[in-house]
């Protein structure tokens, strides 16, 4: 049960992150974090490749949740900033093609 809170936890703070920081200041924090799960998987009696594979997992797990975190804050700008018309058109390919023809 306590893997299981760990890795809720990772993953929610690595998507608030993904919103937020950037991805190589990210990948530092999210090695330390499983270095350090891995730690105190191997203290609590497990083997170390046990250990070693719940870092991994969790690592995977932290990079996963933060591009979640990426695209969902990408996708909220975008669909911010359209237009009121629904409009998805890049308004400089259009005047650009008003100034040819």
């Amino acid at each position: 049960m306590t893997m299981l809170n760990g890795a809720i936890v990772a993953m929610v703070i690595s998507i608030a992150a993904g919103t937020s920081i950037r991805a190589w200041a990210f990948a530092i924090f999210a090695v330390f974090v499983a270095c350090g799960l891995g730690a105190v998987t191997f203290a609590e009696g497990s083997s170390l490749i046990a250990a070693a594979l719940s870092s991994f997992a969790i690592l995977a797990l932290m990079e996963v949740s933060y591009l979640v975190g990426v695209f969902l804050s990408g996708l909220w700008r975008r669909t911010r900033k359209l237009p009121k018309n629904g409009s998805v058109a890049d308004p400089a390919h259009a005047t650009d093609k008003h100034r040819r023809g």
